[in-house]
This record gives C-alpha cells, sequence and structure tokens, in this order.
C-alpha cells in the first residue's frame, strides 16, 4: 500500500486517541525506514528518478532496511522493548503492525513482497496488486468516506459541548 494510505488509515483506526499524529508517524515508519531513506540517498546522490523503479539498480541495502522495517517480528520485538522499558505500550505503536499487515495483503510476490517473517522466514503471502486501478479507488474512497465521517463525528460532538 502507499504511504499516504498508511499515513489516513492510521489517523483513521486512532484518532480517538490523544494524539493521533503519533499514530500517523507509526503508520508510514515502514515505508519511510526503507524507501524514504533510499530517496533521500536518490536525492543526494542526483540518481532521482520519477519512474517505475528498476528492482535491480536499487541498492541491496534498502531490501535489507524494508525487510527490517516491514517485519512484524522486528515490530514485537521493538514493542516488547518498549513495553519493558515504559511498563506500557502507547496504542499509536500499533499503526506500525498495522501498515505491515495491509501490505502483506496489497503487495504480490512477484514485486516487493512484504518480508513480514524477516529474519525468520523468506516466505511471503500472494497478495494483490495495491497499484490496481480499482484497489486504488476503493482504498481511497473509503479512506475518504471515513475521513468525512470522523469530521461529521467531531463537529458534532463539539456542539454537544456548547
Amino acid at each position: 500500500m502507499d504511504v499516504f494510505s498508511h499515513g489516513l488509515w492510521s489517523y483513521i483506526f486512532f484518532n480517538k486517541i490523544k494524539k493521533p499524529f503519533y499514530a500517523v508517524l507509526f503508520g508510514f515508519l515502514p515505508d519511510v525506514a526503507s524507501w524514504g531513506i533510499f530517496l533521500m540517498y536518490s536525492l543526494i546522490t542526483g540518481k532521482l528518478v520519477f519512474e517505475e523503479p528498476v528492482v535491480s539498480n536499487i541498492p541491496e541495502w534498502v531490501f535489507t532496511l524494508y525487510g527490517i522495517s516491514h517485519s512484524l517480528v522486528v515490530a514485537a520485538v521493538v514493542i516488547l522493548i518498549v513495553f519493558l522499558i515504559l511498563k506500557k505500550i502507547p496504542v499509536y505503536m500499533f499503526a506500525w503492525p498495522i501498515a505491515i499487515v495491509m501490505d502483506i495483503v496489497t503487495h504480490t510476490r512477484e514485486f516487493l513482497p512484504t518480508p513480514f517473517l524477516w529474519p525468520i522466514s523468506d516466505w511471503h503471502f500472494p497478495g494483490f496488486s495495491w497499484g490496481n486501478g480499482y484497489f486504488i479507488f476503493i482504498n481511497y474512497t473509503l479512506i475518504l468516506g471515513s475521513l468525512i465521517y470522523i469530521s461529521y463525528k467531531k463537529s458534532k460532538n463539539k456542539r454537544k459541548k456548547t
């Protein structure tokens, strides 16, 4: 799924917490920690191209970061460490594994499969492409509808308080 969808869905799922912005950041995390870093690298080195990436031209370290940031195993370990330190889990951190689960289903085995079991296994779920026009339309229609509903509910609650 695209990074913007991850952020928007994270807001939708966590809009009732005190700071939903943190959930949005954790929803962005898997893609920013791999593709965002690669984007910055491409800008700095002057190798930025605006076309479908040729996978063989992408440096191996990007796929290593992709494996780490898209792993439910890694997310679980990080969340466990946070729990051991804080004695609680900030709820917004769950946007990270939710984003990974969305990617598991919306990535094919043929093009950038989600390495959600990294480093334990390299098995990939046979999902469908989020780049499919029908999926993009349905996804953003559901996002827009959800955001309108949230906005309506929040404005209705504000009117009740006044």
